[in-house]
């Protein structure tokens, strides 16, 4: 299963994140839509939630072009495809099945496309990214957003720096 269509965008924060997030007169933190999609899919495969049920859906897309053209964005979403395809628990597939949907380009399954099913991440993360957001600054929505994917990082860096004493470096 690869990712070779235009990419619907059907939520209604796709047009608030063009408008908005891609703006330069606006917030204009991100350069492109499918940046901002890029982010949004990150965020819901790592909490492994998605959103398929849109109510008061709009007409907003990412012409496959955008993506198949441009070999880092289309490496980046087709392992984040592979990986979701692989570890998400929103599919009821067997281990095989879905070594076969990520990792063979020719096999697909008739209820699920590549970009419906990146998308579902996606508008979930979309959501997050604007409940992180409440400033019409740049600046301090640059700062809030920072902050929020900070937060989802969920570092254990000091955790295992204390559990870590000079004489166990040592024996290294």
């Amino acid at each position: 299963m690869i990712l070779n269509s235009d990419i619907t965008l059907s939520h209604p924060l796709w047009e608030r994140a063009d408008n908005e997030l891609c703006n330069n007169n606006e917030l204009g933190v991100f350069n492109r839509l499918v940046d901002v999609y890029v982010i949004a899919c990150a965020i819901g495969i790592k909490e492994d939630k998605t959103i398929t049920e849109i109510e008061n859906p709009v007409d907003k897309s990412i012409g496959r072009n955008t993506h198949r053209e441009n070999s880092d964005l289309r490496d980046v979403l087709e392992f984040m495809l592979q990986n979701a395809l692989i570890n998400s628990s929103t599919l009821s597939l067997d281990l095989d099945e879905r070594l076969k949907l990520a990792f063979d380009p020719d096999y697909s399954i008739n209820k699920l496309s590549a970009h419906n099913f990146l998308t579902g991440f996606a508008n979930y993360g979309i959501e997050r990214i604007f409940d992180a957001i409440e400033s019409k600054s740049p600046l301090v929505a640059l700062s809030e957003l920072y902050n929020y994917f900070e937060s989802l990082s969920e570092s254990r860096y000091d955790e295992i720096l204390k559990n870590i004493t000079l004489e166990e470096l040592a024996k290294l």
